[in-house]
């Protein structure tokens, strides 16, 4: 059998798009957000087969090991059936086990009537009869009505042990159940930044939710940056998007920016900058005074931070650069321009694991690192920070963040770090900052904060 979907399938079958984009996801290595950005874009489906394609393609991928339990459970030959299954079929059977397993609102027969249609039209009747026959069992089965928390808790059972273990160690084991059970929820909120040099959030807020009726828009937990919008409508087609008076930003990652507690007039160097996002947090605190530098391993991704720094008002009156450069080894062409004397911030948002983020980037289960892989990762962790670290100018701050709660990312690579480089010292914040950003360890979860998982520290060079 052949292991890609069907290019038949009907036009704007949420079912079917998402099968196929888990398709992709299980043969091809592709990241679900992107692969499924451009499913729907090219599909042109409508609000509400949108929002049922997503659903499914997150659902199956926080759940695929309890759905590939059930599958098995009714399989004549169990779990062996169910890996011999091409991986299309696999796809459509998992989608329609989580529409049985998890959504109140999807009648069984109906998940059950799709996907025996799907697998009859591209497989084949003998395969459609095998799953007909497995997923009406799995519907037989079906509490009714079904538990408001059926969908959370068949998330939970697919969570790999050495990532409890490692959440464990950081937030405890109740803190840990909270954090997952939080973030496999599945918050549908859009999250914004709002450009304070332009306007402000309670401005922003009222705009919303008069353009937004059916939203719910509220202000960010931690970040005074941060706007939520979440139940109903597209943020990102309102007036203020439109204007340039928010950009879109995790409010974690708005915050890690905000740590650092740049100035008018410093100079300040972003590494592993990515799109820039932590850029242009730190160009509004700058406020069209000083040096902005940025680096990557990937300088695509840098493209589009000066087209974002103008867009919204910040390039002005700033010193920007920016340079690709692998930040295990050094700054690449931007050593040339940096400071002499170093930079009094330098931001470092290091490559990880990146568990803290499974709410919206659930295909990371499926990516879990053995631990020689882990080791390596740790190690290109610690070797960034490092080259970072010999950038910042004495009595300057460096700040080192991950978007993970995974202790040997975070704290292991701190500790070795501090041990190795005496003249660094974790360092409090400025009382201006949020109480919860005032610490130098900083630990931010989706059930204390409802942001993404995010460790952070602040570091400050002696003078």
């Amino acid at each position: 059998m052949t292991a890609h979907a069907p290019r038949h399938a009907r036009h704007g079958d949420a079912r079917t798009r998402a099968a196929e984009v888990l398709t992709r996801v299980e043969t091809d290595g592709a990241f679900a957000s992107a692969a499924l950005d451009a499913a729907l874009d090219r599909e042109g489906l409508d609000a509400r087969d949108r929002g049922l394609a997503t659903e499914l393609v997150y659902g199956v991928l926080r759940c695929t090991p309890a759905l590939d339990e059930a599958l098995a459970r009714h399989a004549r030959d169990g779990a062996a059936s169910v890996k011999k299954l091409d991986p299309y079929t696999r796809a459509t059977m998992r989608v329609a086990a989580y529409q049985i397993l998890a959504l109140a609102r999807v009648p069984p027969h109906a998940a059950v009537g799709a996907a025996v249609e799907a697998v009859k039209r591209s497989r084949s009747p003998q395969l459609a009869g095998f799953a007909n026959a497995v997923l009406r069992k799995i519907a037989d089965e079906r509490p009714d009505p079904l538990p408001d928390a059926a969908r959370v808790d068949l998330a939970m059972k697919g969570v790999p042990r050495r990532v409890r273990r490692r959440i464990t160690a950081v937030l405890g084991e109740a803190g840990a159940q909270a954090f997952l059970r939080a973030a496999l929820g599945g918050d549908d909120a859009v999250v914004l930044r709002v450009q304070s040099n332009r306007t402000t959030r309670e401005a922003v807020i009222a705009a919303l939710q008069q353009e937004l009726p059916g939203a719910t828009v509220t202000a960010g937990r931690v970040s005074p940056l941060a706007v939520r919008v979440s139940g109903g409508g597209d943020p990102t087609a309102s007036s203020v998007f439109r204007e340039g008076l928010v950009g879109v930003q995790e409010e974690a990652a708005q915050c890690v920016a905000l740590l650092a507690d740049v100035r008018p007039g410093m100079r300040v160097l972003d590494v592993c900058a990515g799109r820039g996002g932590k850029s242009l947090v730190a160009a509004l605190r700058l406020d069209g005074r000083g040096v902005l530098h940025a680096v990557d391993l990937f300088p695509e991704k840098l493209e589009r931070l000066r087209t974002s720094l103008a867009h919204f008002g910040l390039d002005a009156g700033l010193s920007i650069a920016t340079a690709g450069a692998d930040l295990t080894v050094g700054l690449g062409a931007l050593t040339a321009t940096a400071p002499a004397d170093g930079y009094d911030v330098v931001l470092v948002d290091a490559p990880c694991s990146g568990l803290g983020t499974l709410g919206h980037r659930p295909d990371l289960l499926a990516r879990v690192r053995d631990e020689p892989a882990w080791a390596a990762l740790v190690d290109t962790q610690s070797k960034i920070l490092a080259n970072a670290a010999s950038r910042v100018a004495r009595g300057g701050t460096l700040v080192y963040a991950v978007c993970t709660l995974a202790p040997d990312e975070g704290d292991g690579v701190v500790e070795r770090f501090l041990a190795a480089h005496p003249d660094f010292a974790l360092a409090e914040g400025d009382p201006s900052l949020p109480a919860r950003l005032r610490p130098a360890r900083v630990v931010l979860d989706a059930a204390s904060d409802g942001t993404d998982g995010f460790m952070a520290w602040r570091l400050r060079r002696a003078g």
